[in-house]
C-alpha cells in the first residue's frame, strides 16, 4: 500500500508540475514533433520506403537460396529412381536439395529500381519535414492567437479598472452637484458590461489554449498555459528582400519542392527499369542434392554356388561348376545420400518474346508517371511563388497597419488623458468621457491585433527565407 501510495503521489506531483509550467513556443514544437498522431503516422511512410529500398538492394546484390526436402510414399508398384527398375513392393523415397539462383543481368532494371527506391526514401523524409513545418506553422498561428487572447483579456481588465476609477469620480461629482445622479447609473451599466467583456475574453483565451492542447494531443482536462510575450511594442524590421530573390531561396530550402523533384527523378528511374525489362536476362544457378530409396540394395557379401553341369563319359562321374553370387542387403540411408550426391551449375539466358504486352504497358505507365511528377513540380513551384508574393504583400501591409495603429493609440491615449482631466472637474459629461475612453480601448485592441498579425506575417516570410519557424 505504501508503494502504491508513493507511485500515485509521484504521478500527481508530475501532473501538477506539468500543469503549472507555462509552455514556450519551442516547448510546444518539441512536444508536437514527438507526440502528434499525424506526424507519427507519417513516419510509417519513411519506414515503408526504407524497407522498399532495402528490398531492392538485396534483390540486386544477393542470390536466391532455397533448401527442399521431399518425402514420397509408393504403394505396391514403383520405379527405383536410381536404376529405373520396376519394383513390386511398398517403398518410400526421400530427395534433398539446395538451390541457388543469381541474376547477373536484367537490362539494368534492378539498378534503376534501386535508385528509384532510394529517391523515394529521400522524398518521404522531405515530405515528413514538410508535414512538420505545416504543423509548426499551424501551432504558431494557434500560439499567437492565444497570446492575442491573453493581451485582449488584459485590456478588458484595464478597461474595467478605468471604469471603476470613473465610477469613483462620478460619485464624487454627483455628491458635489456637478453631475446628475443618472450619470451614476450609466457608469454602473458600463461596469456590468465590462464584467461581461472579461468573461468573454476569458472564454476566448480558453478556446485558444484548447486549440493548442488538441494539436499537441494533451489531456483536455489538464490545466495548460503558455508563456507571455515579453515585447510590448515591436520594432518594425525595415530590411526588405525582393520576391524573386526570396522565391529562389525558398526553392532551395523548402522540403516540399525537394520532395517533388525527388519524386520526378524516381519516376525517370522507374521508366529506365521498365525499359530494362525488355532486354534478355542472364542468370547463374547451382544445385546440390541427393536422394534415398527404401528398396535400393547393395552387396553385403558373396556366396559360392555349386551346380552339376554333366557326367564324365565312361565313369558316370558328375561334373560340377562353381561360381560366386553376391549377397544383397538394404542400402543404408547414409550410404545412399553419400553415393547419390550430385551437383550442377547452369548459366541461363532468357529472351523475352511475348509477355501479353505487360512490359509495354508498364513502360507507358512509367512515362505517364513522369508527366504527372513534372506537373506536380511545376504546380508546387507556382503555388510557392504565389504564396511568397502574398506573404510579402501581407507583411508590408501588416507593418504599415501596425505603425498606423501605434500612432492612433498614442493620439487616443492623449485624448483620453485630456478627457479624464476634464471629467474629473466636471467640464465634460459622462457620454463625452465614455467616448474618449472607448476610443482609447479600441486603439489598444487594434495595436495588439496588428502586433500579432505582423508577427505572424514576419514569421511566414522568415520561413521562406530560412526554412525554419520560430517566435
Amino acid at each position: 500500500m505504501n508503494r502504491i501510495f508513493g507511485i500515485l503521489l509521484m504521478f500527481a506531483l508530475v501532473k501538477i508540475s506539468f500543469a503549472q509550467d507555462a509552455w514556450s513556443f519551442q516547448d510546444c514544437v518539441d512536444y508536437a514533433l514527438e507526440h502528434n498522431l499525424n506526424l507519427n503516422q507519417s513516419k510509417l511512410n519513411i519506414a515503408y520506403a526504407a524497407n522498399t529500398a532495402l528490398q531492392n538492394k538485396m534483390d540486386l546484390f544477393t542470390p536466391n537460396i532455397n533448401a527442399t526436402v521431399t518425402e514420397g510414399f509408393n504403394f505396391s508398384n514403383s520405379i527405383n529412381p536410381l536404376t529405373y527398375q520396376f519394383v513390386t513392393q511398398n517403398t518410400t523415397s526421400t530427395s534433398m536439395g539446395l538451390f541457388m539462383d543469381f541474376s547477373i543481368f536484367q537490362g539494368l532494371s534492378r539498378i534503376s529500381s534501386l535508385k528509384a527506391a532510394e529517391l523515394d526514401l529521400d522524398a518521404a523524409q522531405m515530405e515528413q519535414l514538410e508535414l512538420e513545418n505545416n504543423t509548426k506553422l499551424t501551432l504558431a498561428n494557434f500560439y499567437l492567437n492565444a497570446l492575442l487572447a491573453k493581451e485582449a483579456l488584459q485590456i478588458t481588465k484595464d478597461q474595467n479598472r478605468l471604469t471603476l476609477n470613473q465610477y469613483k469620480n462620478t460619485l464624487a461629482l454627483v455628491q458635489a452637484g456637478m453631475l446628475a445622479s443618472g450619470d451614476k447609473y450609466e457608469v454602473e451599466a458600463q461596469l456590468a458590461n465590462d464584467e461581461l467583456n472579461i468573461v468573454n475574453a476569458e472564454n476566448n483565451l480558453e478556446n485558444a489554449l484548447n486549440q493548442i492542447k488538441f494539436l499537441l494531443q494533451l489531456d483536455p482536462f489538464l490545466p495548460f498555459d503558455i508563456q507571455n510575450f515579453s515585447a510590448l511594442d515591436l520594432v518594425i524590421d525595415e530590411t526588405t528582400i525582393t520576391t524573386e530573390s526570396l522565391s529562389q531561396i525558398a526553392l532551395k530550402n523548402l522540403p516540399n519542392i525537394k520532395a517533388s523533384e525527388m519524386r520526378l527523378e524516381s519516376a525517370k528511374n522507374q521508366l529506365k527499369a521498365a525499359k530494362g525489362s525488355l532486354s534478355p536476362t542472364l542468370s547463374v544457378s547451382a544445385y546440390l542434392g541427393s536422394n534415398y530409396f527404401s528398396a535400393a540394395q547393395e552387396q553385403v557379401g558373396e556366396q559360392i554356388i555349386t551346380t552339376p553341369i554333366g557326367l564324365v563319359s565312361g565313369t558316370s562321374d558328375v561334373v560340377v561348376a562353381s561360381y560366386s553370387s553376391p549377397i544383397l542387403g538394404n542400402k543404408s540411408f547414409g550410404n545412399q545420400v553419400n553415393d547419390n550426391f550430385n551437383q550442377n551449375v547452369r548459366i541461363n539466358l532468357n529472351i523475352h518474346i511475348f509477355g501479353k504486352w505487360q512490359r509495354m504497358i508498364a513502360i507507358d505507365n512509367a512515362k505517364l508517371n513522369i508527366l504527372k511528377s513534372t506537373f506536380d513540380v511545376d504546380l508546387k513551384k507556382n503555388a510557392l511563388q504565389q504564396d511568397i508574393f502574398t506573404a510579402q504583400t501581407n507583411l508590408k501591409a501588416a507593418a504599415k497597419k501596425y505603425a498606423a495603429n501605434m500612432q492612433n493609440r498614442e493620439a487616443a491615449g492623449l485624448a483620453y488623458n485630456y478627457a479624464n482631466e476634464k471629467y474629473s472637474v466636471g467640464v465634460i459629461n459622462n457620454y463625452e468621457y465614455e467616448t474618449a475612453k472607448n476610443r482609447f480601448i479600441a486603439a489598444q485592441t487594434s495595436v495588439v491585433q496588428a502586433k500579432f498579425e505582423y508577427l505572424f506575417r514576419k514569421m511566414i516570410a522568415n520561413f521562406y527565407l530560412t526554412g525554419t519557424l520560430g517566435l
